[in-house]
C-alpha cells in the first residue's frame, strides 16, 4: 500500500508543472508554434465540418494526405462538443495534456517489464514527466505523447507475445497498437517490419502474420487513400502541404544522400542529447552528443542484457528513416525513443557507477584519483540536469510562450483588419497561415523554404527565393502579404523576415494597406509588374 501512494505521489509530481503551465496557457495563445499544431486543428475543424479530410485553411483546401487521420479525428470530436473558436482551445489544451498521464504510465510499463527496480521507475518517471519537452507537448496540439504511447504499447505488448503461454490475441492486439501509431504518425511504418521479423527470428511463425495481418490494413489503407487523394501537382507548395515522398524527392535526390545522412546524424545526436540533458534554452552540443552516445551505449546493453528486442529493433528503424528524412531531426523527432534513450542512459551511467566504486576500492591512489574525478563529474551532469530542467520549466518555458502570447496579440489587429477589409474569396500570405485563417476567415499559405537549401548553405538561394514573393503571389493568386519580424522563426533563418520585406517593398507589386509596429499588410496591385529583382 505504501509504495502504491509513493507512486502515485510520483505521478502527481511529475504532472504538477506541466498541469501548472496548461492551465496558465490553456486559452492556448501559442497555437501556430510548431505551425504543424495549427494544421492539425485546422484539418480536425474540416472533419467536424464534414468536409472531408482536407486543410480548409489552404486556398483550394487540398486533401491531407501528409498527416494520417487519427489525431486529427479526435481533435474534430473537440470541434463538434464546443464549434466556437477559440473558446474550444481551452478543451483543446484539457485533452492534450490528459495524454501525458497515459505517455507515462506507458513509461513505467517499459520500465518494470525492462527489469528496473520500483525505486528506478519511481525516478526515471518522475524525470520524464518533468521534462520541459515532454511539459511543452502536453499543452500543444502536437500529435508526440499519443503516438509515443501508441508506439511502446506496440513493441511491450509484441514482447509479451513472444512467451510460449502467450494467448493467440496478443500479438493481434500489439499489431492493432501498431496500426493505431501509424495512424498517429506514419513514422511507425518501420514497426511492420521490424516487429514481425523478430518474431520470425525467434521461429514464431503465426505470431509474426497475426501481428503484420493486424497492423497491414492501417497502413495499406492510409496509403490507398493518399494515393488517390493527392494532388498530382508538384509545385512548392503542394508538395510542403500534401506530399511527404514528394517533397523528401525534391529535397533529397541520390547524391546528396551522404550529406543528408552526415547532417542528419549529428542532429539526432544532439537531439537525443537536448532530451536527456533538457538543455531547452542553451546548446551544449559537446555535452548532448557525449550523452546521447553513452544513451546508446547503455540501450545496446540493456538490449543484450534482458534479450528484449522489439522496441531496440523499432528505434532502429525509426532511427534510419531520420537519417536520411529532409528534416535535420531535433528533439521532437527524436522524441519516440525516449523512454528507450532514457533507460539506456540509466543503464550506462550505472555501469560506470559500478566502475567507479571498483576502482574507489582499490588500494592504488590513482584508481581512487580516477573514482573521485568520474563521481564529480557523475555528479556535476546530475546538477546540471536539475538546473536545466528547473530553469526550463520555471522560466524558459512560461517566458517564451508569454512572449509568444504577447506577439500573437501584436498581430491580432491585422486578423480583425482583414476580416473586416478583405473580400471573403481573398487569399492571404501569412507566414502562420492557419491562424489567420481561424481568426481572419481568408485562405491562407506560407512560402515555405525547402530544406535542401540549409543542407547546402544556399543563403543566396534562400534570398532569391524570398524575393520572388510578387510571382508567387501571383501563382497562388494570393491577395495580401501580412509580414511580421518574427517570420521564418521556425526556419532559423533570422534574415528570413527582414529580406521578405524588403522584396515586398522594393518590388513595386504591393502597396501598404495596414501598418502597426509589428505587423503590415500588403495589397497585390493586379495587373502589377515588378521592378526591383534580385
Amino acid at each position: 500500500m505504501l509504495r502504491k501512494l509513493i507512486a502515485l505521489g510520483v505521478f502527481v509530481l511529475a504532472l504538477a508543472p506541466s498541469a501548472y503551465l496548461a492551465w496558465t496557457l490553456r486559452a492556448m495563445p501559442h497555437l501556430g508554434f510548431y505551425h504543424d499544431d495549427s494544421i492539425y486543428w485546422v484539418s480536425a475543424k474540416s472533419l467536424a465540418d464534414g468536409h472531408d479530410y482536407r486543410i480548409a485553411s489552404l486556398p483550394g483546401q487540398p486533401y491531407q494526405t501528409k498527416y494520417p487521420p487519427l489525431y486529427p479525428a479526435l481533435l474534430a470530436g473537440i470541434w463538434k462538443i464546443d464549434p466556437n473558436f477559440p473558446s474550444n482551445l481551452r478543451l483543446a489544451t484539457l485533452f492534450a495534456w490528459l495524454l501525458l498521464p497515459v505517455y507515462l504510465a506507458m513509461v513505467w510499463l517499459f520500465l518494470r517489464q525492462y527489469g528496473f527496480g520500483w525505486r528506478e521507475q519511481c525516478v526515471l518517471v518522475l524525470v520524464a514527466g518533468l521534462s520541459p519537452i515532454a511539459a511543452t507537448f502536453s499543452f500543444s496540439l502536437m500529435p508526440e505523447l499519443l503516438f509515443t504511447a501508441l508506439l511502446v504499447a506496440s513493441v511491450l505488448l509484441a514482447e509479451r507475445a513472444l512467451a510460449d503461454d502467450a494467448p493467440a490475441w496478443l500479438p493481434v492486439l500489439a499489431g492493432a497498437c501498431g496500426a493505431l501509431a501509424y495512424l498517429t504518425k506514419s513514422a511507425a511504418g518501420p514497426l511492420l517490419l521490424t516487429a514481425p521479423i523478430y518474431f520470425v527470428w525467434r521461429r514464431q511463425f503465426a505470431k509474426a502474420a497475426l501481428f503484420f495481418a493486424a497492423m497491414l490494413p492501417a497502413v495499406a489503407g492510409w496509403q490507398w487513400w493518399s494515393a488517390r487523394h493527392v494532388s498530382h501537382s508538384w509545385d512548392l507548395v503542394t508538395l510542403y502541404y500534401t506530399n511527404y515522398f514528394g517533397f523528401q524527392i525534391y529535397n533529397v535526390p541520390w547524391r546528396d544522400l551522404p550529406l543528408v545522412f552526415w547532417h542528419n546524424l549529428d542532429g539526432f545526436l544532439l537531439g537525443a542529447g537536448k532530451l536527456l540533458t533538457f538543455d531547452v534554452p542553451y546548446g551544449a552540443k559537446p555535452l548532448e552528443r557525449v550523452v546521447a552516445v553513452a544513451a546508446i551505449a547503455g540501450a545496446v546493453r540493456l538490449a543484450r542484457r534482458t534479450r528484449k528486442l522489439q522496441y531496440p529493433l523499432a528505434a532502429v528503424g525509426i532511427s534510419g528513416l531520420l537519417l536520411v528524412w529532409h528534416y535535420v531531426p531535433d528533439q521532437r523527432f527524436v522524441f519516440p525513443l525516449y523512454p528507450l534513450l532514457l533507460a539506456g542512459l540509466w543503464t550506462e551511467l550505472a555501469n560506470v557507477w559500478q566502475a567507479l566504486d571498483a576502482a574507489w576500492k582499490k588500494p592504488a591512489a590513482a584508481e581512487r584519483a580516477v573514482a573521485f574525478l568520474g563521481a564529480s563529474a557523475l555528479a556535476a551532469l546530475a546538477l546540471f540536469v536539475c538546473f536545466t530542467t528547473c530553469f526550463g520549466l520555471f522560466y524558459f518555458l512560461p517566458e517564451l510562450f508569454g512572449s509568444y502570447r504577447d506577439a500573437f496579440e501584436t498581430r491580432r489587429p491585422a486578423y480583425q483588419w482583414i476580416a473586416r477589409n478583405a473580400p471573403p474569396d481573398a487569399n492571404v500570405f501569412a507566414y502562420d497561415d492557419p491562424m489567420l485563417y481561424l481568426y481572419a476567415g481568408r485562405k491562407s499559405c506560407n512560402l515555405p523554404i525547402p530544406p535542401k537549401l540549409f543542407y547546402h548553405n544556399d543563403d543566396a538561394g534562400i534570398d532569391k527565393l524570398l524575393h520572388s514573393i510578387p510571382d508567387f503571389a501571383r501563382q497562388y493568386q494570393l491577395s495580401y502579404v501580412l509580414l511580421t519580424p518574427s517570420d521564418f522563426y521556425r526556419d532559423l533563418h533570422e534574415p528570413g523576415a527582414r529580406h521578405l520585406s524588403e522584396a515586398v517593398e522594393q518590388s513595386g507589386a504591393f502597396h501598404p494597406a495596414f501598418k502597426s509596429p509589428s505587423v503590415a499588410i500588403y495589397r497585390l496591385v493586379p495587373g502589377s509588374v515588378t521592378v526591383a529583382a534580385r
